[in-house]
């Protein structure tokens, strides 16, 4: 259900400190009634909340399975070969994120999400039956990365807005937060199993997980109808020059861009590279590690709608922003420096709970900026400001991935962890001087 990972944030309406009540046409939820307070007890929220759940659910596990394949097969090159992977994957999903918004102008939003859902389903399935036939093949999984890329930029671009339909009409940051609090229950348990399984078994059948896992929310997308429309994008020819022309004329938002591409090239590699890292560590059993690991982060989201509901009372959505990616930095760096050192059977049980620290961060950060960005752009552009940053993280994040995996193999994992903390810090802090004197 998860696309490339979605980092917006403009000013909000309102001063810094204090707490807006108004709500832009795009619904950025700063300021909404309802907020955080729960969860309706509407039969469709809860529904898609749960088969989403099932989806996230799939999609950790088929993570732990393609990037234990890809150490396995890659053996010494590990990180070098995972790396490939995940950014041949994430530079289709931006080529794909391009031509979103047309389409779902044409089909609809809601129906294109339903159908790209329905081509994630079939493609991991596919290559979970075809990995577990091959025994961890490094060809088949850089073949299947392009496909699967395809798929989760569509829906990268459209899961806020299917979010905003089921679960809350009125605030695009309260779907998404809401959302993540329950994902964040399936993405544990998508790790905890995942990881056992693979252990026991084979990569494939984390793959072939993800695909059977997907299927409920296609189902549930296509024959349901959402508590509120979603309303058709306005359809944009030439959709890289307008955003490109978006990013020359706003100041808030090129600052925005390179707060994401900081944080894609520094901060995010670590989550997709937990296998080849704790390979790296000598840690084993590898795949229930990286399970277990991956849960902590997982368990970070549970804490997304209070961390968010705090930060927007007191601060506006860019500085609360560049905080949630201060904070997850600080959790890396801590993550470095206890991997410097052995803690015997300990250590797995301090990288877990680190771990739920750098998920908070990080899932903070995605729920405060992809309501950010929508309520910045006039009626019918929300989606096109998702989909400019979308494209922005899925351009930058392979070269996150391609530039930590070789250091890996090269260097140490506690060096390159430490080291992108310390950078994703400073910039952070620069650019948030740089709005306060704006």
């Amino acid at each position: 259900m998860c696309g490339p990972f979605v980092v917006t944030g403009l000013r909000g309406p309102g001063k810094p400190g204090r707490r807006s009540r108004g709500v832009s046409a795009a619904g950025s939820g700063v300021g909404h009634t309802e907020g955080m307070r729960g969860f309706t007890g509407d039969p469709r929220t809860v529904g898609f909340l749960a088969v989403g759940g099932l989806a996230v659910a799939g999609t950790m596990a088929g993570q732990l399975g393609a990037t234990s394949a890809a150490t396995y097969a890659a053996g010494g090159a590990a990180g070098t070969a995972t790396s490939i992977f995940l950014a041949l994957m994430l530079t289709s999903a931006a080529l794909a994120g391009v031509g979103t918004t047309r389409l779902a102008a044409r089909w609809g939003t809601l129906r294109t999400f339903g159908w790209a859902q329905a081509g994630v389903a079939v493609s991991w399935l596919v290559a979970g039956i075809l990995e577990a036939l091959t025994d961890s093949s490094l060809v088949l999984l850089f073949l299947a990365a392009p496909i699967f890329g395809v798929f989760s930029g569509v829906t990268g671009v459209l899961t806020p807005f299917a979010c905003r339909s089921y679960i809350d009409a009125g605030s695009l940051t309260s779907s998404v937060a809401k959302r993540g609090s329950v994902s964040g229950i399936g993405a544990i348990i998508g790790s905890l199993v995942g990881g056992y399984l693979i252990h026991a078994t084979d990569p494939g059948i984390g793959i072939l997980a993800n695909g059977l896992l997907t299927i409920p929310l296609v189902g549930f997308v296509l024959l349901v109808r959402p508590r509120s429309a979603a309303a058709a994008p306005r359809a944009v020819p030439h959709a890289i020059r307008a955003i490109a022309r978006e990013i020359q004329s706003n100041e808030r938002l090129r600052r925005l861009v390179l707060l994401l591409i900081a944080f894609m090239l520094l901060v995010v590699p670590m989550t997709g590279l937990i296998v080849p890292i704790l390979n790296d560590l000598d840690h084993a059993p590898l795949p229930s590690g990286a399970g277990l690991m991956l849960a902590g982060i997982a368990a970070g989201r549970l804490f997304v709608p209070r961390i968010v509901k705090e930060l927007l009372a007191r601060h506006s959505q860019f500085s609360a922003s560049v905080r949630g990616t201060v904070l997850t930095a600080l959790f890396l760096i801590a993550f470095g420096v206890t991997a410097l050192f052995t803690f015997s059977d300990a250590d797995l049980v301090i990288w877990t709970l680190i771990g739920i620290g750098i998920g908070a961060g990080r899932f903070t950060t995605k729920a405060l900026m992809t309501g950010a960005v929508a309520s910045a752009m006039p009626r019918g552009d929300e989606m096109l400001g998702v989909t400019a940053l979308v494209i922005v993280a899925s351009l930058s994040s392979p070269v996150g991935f391609l530039i930590w995996g070789p250091l890996i193999d090269l260097l140490s994992a506690p060096a390159v962890v430490i080291s992108a903390g310390l950078v994703m810090v400073a910039v952070a802090v620069l650019l948030g001087r740089a709005a306060n004197r704006a």
